[in-house]
């Protein structure tokens, strides 16, 4: 039977952080990771597969376009079930496109920096998720469908 293939996908730095920390206790063998370079990332990929995409900027329009162009590619070659994302923005095409097109199950976990007023990518993929996480209970009042799971 073929495994469940995951495609794992943050931006640097917190976000990575907490997405290793979710997943701890998870079985990624059959995983690929989907993140913006940087020579923090290439050091921590160097023994993963993975894919970079640009990091996104909410002014610049044409980095989305980019990226969910490349997302989209990616997708067609991976064919992931599941996709876990703890965002940031660079991840949501990933997510958005995975989900409309590929049928991949979406689980994203809101960070632990979002205590009462996330971002903008929380509430994006609200609407795609098919499991949101909140690491605050305060989270629940503007995702009253999400599971407290507690800080990571």
């Amino acid at each position: 039977m073929k495994g469940i293939k995951i495609c794992l996908t943050s931006s640097t730095g917190g976000h990575l952080h907490e997405l290793l920390l979710a997943i701890r206790d998870v079985d990624v063998s059959n995983s690929y990771w989907v993140m913006y370079d940087s020579p923090h990332v290439r050091k921590f990929c160097s023994d993963k597969k993975h894919y970079f995409v640009m990091n996104t900027s909410p002014t610049n329009r044409l980095t989305w376009v980019v990226n969910a162009i490349k997302a989209l590619f990616i997708l067609l070659w991976e064919r992931p079930d599941v996709i876990i994302s703890t965002g940031a923005g660079v991840s949501f095409p990933t997510m958005w496109l995975g989900k409309k097109f590929f049928g991949s199950k979406v689980i994203y976990i809101a960070s632990a920096a979002d205590v009462d007023h996330p971002a903008r990518t929380p509430y994006r993929a609200y609407g795609i998720a098919d499991l949101f996480l909140v690491q605050w209970p305060e989270m629940l009042k503007l995702f009253p469908n999400a599971k407290y799971i507690g800080v990571l």
